[in-house]
């Protein structure tokens, strides 16, 4: 079987990079997958045309059995056209919407609704589709995002320090509303002065952000294992999610989980069971569930195991190609 497939993530194209990894891993099971990067230094017409071009000599010199695409707007386009044109099959990979709305949500769905099958990351997110569109479910199947974990199961003995810290990883753009987390910590170090608050990640937001003394900010970093050992609980107040990789992340390191309720919630993480799920932009339940995680070891405990145990039931690299393959193939 032969595959082309289009991406936004450049990684897939850094020699070792756990994204060229994993596309490795499934052109061995599959046969060949040819990816098709926009170069990024140019405008989104001027790519389009260039990635229009690249496709045609690829689709010339070889018969494909399917084009698929992570995105649904300028390149999910392209690669509809490119489909129709080579007469080859299309799928759509949708992991999430930031900005779901005018021209991008027609585009959406346009392309949407021409896939011959639709690959979600969530069962939320499938339904979410569903109705937004209204979809045939049958086009639909269900594949979480794979952590790319060096090995599951890594949970510890947290360190003696008298520090209490929060740990927060990802983007700083408005839909993961970083700025909630800190309006909640500010709070929270009024009763709790030990505590802390470390967030990694970079973007465009961080200017805009509050201050706070115990608010520490570490940047965009390569290697997320440190943070993971050295905190005591993990938070994610997103508006929206398709899945949440960083929380499986969490979960694989032991961390209590406090997330609103967005894309892997109540599927991964379970309200009680194996973390606490606060309704979006509810900043009074957020600094309850932290006061929660602070005064109660027991607890902390208890859903750090959970969180655990759930990302140890996550289908293994090998599970998750097979289940990919066997999708294809069915196109």
């Amino acid at each position: 079987m032969r595959v082309i497939n289009f991406s936004l993530d450049r990684s897939a194209l850094q020699e070792g990079s756990l994204a060229q990894k994993r596309l490795a891993a499934l052109a061995a099971a599959v046969g060949e997958i040819v990816v098709l990067v926009p170069s990024g230094k140019s405008g989104k017409i001027r790519q389009f045309f260039d990635l229009w071009r690249r496709a045609e000599r690829v689709l010339r010199d070889k018969k494909f059995d399917l084009i698929t695409v992570q995105d649904t707007a300028y390149l999910a386009l392209l690669a509809y056209l490119l489909a129709r044109t080579a007469r080859v099959p299309f799928e759509v990979q949708v992991h999430g919407f930031e900005k779901l709305y005018g021209a991008r949500k027609l585009l959406s769905g346009f392309v949407l609704r021409r896939a011959d099958k639709i690959r979600v990351v969530s069962e939320r997110l499938k339904r979410e589709l569903i109705q937004r569109f209204t979809f045939n479910a049958l086009r639909f199947y269900v594949l979480p995002v794979y952590t790319q974990m060096g090995a599951k199961g890594q949970m510890g003995e947290r360190g003696t320090s008298k520090t209490f810290t929060f740990l927060t990883v990802g983007r700083l753009v408005p839909v993961k509303n970083i700025a909630l987390q800190i309006r909640a910590f500010a709070r929270i170090a009024k009763e709790f002065p030990q505590a802390q608050l470390v967030i990694v990640g970079d973007g465009p937001e961080r200017e805009n952000l509050p201050r706070n003394d115990n608010v520490i900010f570490e940047g965009a970093q390569k290697d997320l294992s440190r943070f993971y050992q050295n905190a005591d609980a993990f938070l994610l107040t997103s508006n929206s999610e398709g899945w949440g990789v960083v929380i499986t992340e969490a979960a694989a390191y032991g961390l209590p989980i406090i997330m609103t309720d967005v894309g892997l919630a109540c599927e991964f993480i379970k309200n009680g069971e194996n973390g606490i799920v606060i309704p979006v932009g509810d900043e009074d339940a957020l600094v309850y569930a932290m006061k929660r995680i602070i005064e109660d070891a027991e607890l902390r405990t208890i859903l750090g195991r959970g969180a655990q145990k759930a990302f140890l039931a996550l289908p293994t690299p090998e599970e998750y190609v097979k289940k990919q393959v066997l999708e294809w193939s069915l196109v």
